[in-house]
């Protein structure tokens, strides 16, 4: 019998507002129930944005805001930050109950991270516009201790970079900054335990660019979406084999209107197997995080899930 490793993609929905830990908890315990080996905490206090915005001198976090207001560099002490204190708590709660299961924390990517902030304001800063390529450098710089310091204190790195695929930036004009800015951020960890997600539609052009990243061996991609659901034409064993690379097989989608059966999952499997063949997957989880979703139908995303790799195991 083929068995599959199982992963989140990092966000859910609030499963406590009054109190993060015993959020905390609730979320690794349905993760634990329904098998997954990878798992997260759940990305509970803040967004994407405002986890780094509130981390890094140069941004500012406000309300629902989050903005540049100097040049943007390394963080002088990751001690307090919000992340490392919660994948220590996560940590030490599956030491205390035997599990061995792995835990990801997600950075948001400089693309997207320095897009996003520089949309709501440059003024006082000293990037000119938010195709300034210094932004974006200065964001990867500002990063790359924060991506090391996960890997030192045993998590797996996920670089969050939704704003390829969303087109914040012209990557087809500019991947030789591309490389550089994400090569440099990435140039102490072990490509092994450094995972890429980028959701959305994933043209060729993207998909040849990213798969030079030197230090990431596993890209992470949605299939069950309506627009996702063309990914599968973009990968195939020999590109993934010849770079070296794995993949995150996106499997189920939280955000369709009709959610995905177990028997659309398990359809999904063999799809991708069919393709890259099984040992090129090094885990399959959901298209996306489940931030939008409610506590119960992240926990349906997940059941589906859980069954729909079932049943493709059941008959490998």
């Amino acid at each position: 019998m083929t068995r599959l490793t199982r992963a989140v993609v990092g966000s859910f929905p609030s499963f406590d507002d009054k109190d993060i830990e015993n959020s905390i908890l609730k979320i690794v315990n349905l993760q634990l129930k329904y098998g997954i080996n990878i798992i997260s905490d759940g990305e509970q206090r803040y967004d994407m944005i405002a986890y780094f915005a509130g981390t890094l001198p140069g941004l500012k976090s406000e309300g629902q805001n989050s903005y540049v207001t100097g040049k943007i560099k390394p963080p002088e002490d990751l001690t307090t930050f919000s992340k490392i204190k919660d994948f220590m708590f996560v940590k030490s709660f599956l030491a205390q109950n035997g599990k061995p299961n792995k835990i990801k924390l997600t950075i948001t990517g400089p693309v997207t991270l320095g897009f996003s902030c520089g949309l709501n304001g440059l003024e006082e800063s000293p990037y000119s516009t938010v195709k300034d390529f210094q932004l974006y450098t200065d964001v990867s710089t500002a990063l790359k201790p924060i991506a090391d310091e996960f890997q030192k204190i045993g998590a797996l790195v996920q670089i969050d970079e939704p704003g390829l695929s969303a087109g914040y930036v012209n990557y087809k004009d500019f991947s030789k900054e591309l490389f550089q800015w994400i090569n440099e951020m990435t140039a102490d960890l072990n490509p092994e335990n450094t995972i890429m997600h980028i959701c959305g539609r994933i043209p060729k052009r993207l998909f040849e660019i990213v798969l030079q990243f030197e230090n990431i061996g596993t890209f992470s991609f949605a299939f069950d979406g309506m627009v996702e659901k063309d990914n599968i034409n973009i990968i195939s064993r020999e590109i993934l084999e010849d770079h070296g690379k794995k993949l995150g097989f996106g499997c189920i989608s939280g955000v369709n209107q009709v959610l995905s059966d177990p028997e659309t999952v398990k359809s999904n499997i063999i799809a991708a197997v069919e393709k890259i063949g099984v040992e090129n997957i090094a885990f399959i989880h959901p298209d996306c995080g489940l931030r939008v979703l409610s506590p119960e139908k992240a926990e349906v995303v997940l059941n589906n899930m859980t069954e729909g790799v079932q049943l493709f195991e059941n008959i490998t």
